[in-house]
């Protein structure tokens, strides 16, 4: 087996038949992902020390230990703690699969306070969205806090209703739910020094 060389454009070493095949640029580098990978690291590092630095995410770490590790879950934690919580799921879900999945996922046990924070917020868009997927989706029902029970009142639907077209509009963010939620946060005294 012979020595390895070094890519000619990153300098990762090669096995010298790959050089020759390649114009003597490792795979990566050939392929084009050589730069994708390296903005992902840098983007993971950028990450990473965001996760050291911004007191949002602190606060959000903070609270899903106490929901998901700690004696009493969500129940334990103060009525701020869960209109922030609520509404960061809500927002979650909604731009990770849309108001189905919210309606489908744990998040929409909290619909109540995701409901109120947005009134306390003055989120009055984000508002009107949620209402609008509850009422198509259970009409003038309570949303049911039973996963189970929320799939089977979706499941009676002859046709599923389409709530794309809330999701187009929440994902414009008219509300600017983030920077209400982190002031929220500052106000409510669950960030300190942001």
């Amino acid at each position: 087996m012979s020595d390895k060389i070094p890519c000619n454009e990153c300098g990762a070493l090669v096995l010298p038949s790959t050089a020759e095949r390649t114009g003597g640029l490792c795979m990566p580098c050939k392929n084009g992902t050589r730069k994708s990978m390296e903005l992902a690291k840098e983007r993971y590092k950028q990450e990473r020390e965001l996760d050291k630095t911004c007191p949002y995410r602190a606060l959000w770490r903070v609270l899903v230990d106490k929901v998901f590790n700690q004696s009493g879950g969500f129940d334990a934690l103060t009525d701020d703690e869960k209109i922030y919580y609520s509404v960061n799921t809500l927002s979650g879900d909604v731009y990770n699969g849309g108001f189905n999945q919210y309606f489908s996922n744990t998040a929409s046990e909290h619909y109540i306070y995701a409901e109120l924070g947005l009134v306390k917020l003055g989120a009055t868009n984000s508002l009107r969205l949620l209402r609008e997927g509850k009422k198509q989706l259970f009409g003038s029902a309570q949303v049911p806090k039973d996963q189970v029970k929320r799939w089977e009142e979706i499941k009676k639907h002859k046709v599923e209703p389409d709530l794309d077209n809330l999701d187009t509009e929440f994902y414009k963010d008219q509300d600017e739910l983030d920077l209400k939620l982190e002031k929220f946060a500052v106000e409510s005294g669950l960030v300190k020094n942001a």
